[in-house]
């Protein structure tokens, strides 16, 4: 990074480093106030011009102290601030984790049940290539209804969980769960299809 791009100096920083240029300067005149020869006219003049360089340069230093002071009450006042934020996000982040657990549970759950209107669409076309009565068409024909209302129950909840995802701004749970609803509905229609050709059997 060029001198050119170096960000500023912070309060802190500045405040640090101009108490250090003060202490400094403070020490030596204090050094030469200590060494300074008393035994003329003119060695007592300069001591007591030093005296009061000294003098004044303990109020300079006092006032960098302040200014240090106050630089570290507001950095930890920015510390805290930060401090604020990051635990407010951090429930947030939990809520929002909790929030997502439960949605996948749902999603979970309505898997497990695609998976099991899958078997029994399989069963189902099974029987039906074994049927050769009329009685077992009929025996199809009420398993078809109970498997039509199932679909229809798992669908519901496919909309529902989309409708949740969605809310909670979870929009590829939401995407997934309104694709298996496509698809429950579809092989829903194929169902009343397959009633009309047992029906008509």
């Amino acid at each position: 990074m060029s001198k050119r791009d170096k960000p500023p100096a912070s309060e802190l920083t500045t405040a640090a480093e101009a108490l250090e240029d003060q202490l400094r300067r403070f020490e030596s005149l204090a050094d030469q106030l200590r060494k300074a020869p008393l035994n003329s006219e003119k060695s007592l003049e300069r001591a007591s011009k030093l005296l009061r360089d000294v003098a004044e340069q303990d109020r300079v230093l006092n006032e960098s102290v302040s200014a240090l002071v106050n630089a570290v009450s507001s950095a930890r006042e920015r510390q805290h601030t930060q401090a604020e934020a990051v635990n407010a996000r951090a429930q947030e982040l939990q809520q929002r984790a909790e929030t997502f657990k439960s949605v996948l549970e749902r999603y979970g759950a309505l898997g497990q049940s695609a998976a099991e209107l899958n078997q029994r669409m399989q069963d189902f076309a099974t029987k039906r290539a074994e049927a050769k009565t009329p009685e077992q068409n009929t025996e199809l024909s009420g398993s078809l209804d109970v498997l039509h209302e199932r679909m229809g129950q798992v669908a519901d909840e496919a909309q529902a969980v989309t409708q949740l995802a969605d809310e909670q701004d979870f929009s590829d749970i939401g995407r997934q769960a309104e694709s298996l609803r496509q698809q429950i509905l579809s092989a829903r229609n194929k169902l009343v299809l397959l009633r009309k050709g047992l029906s008509s059997s």
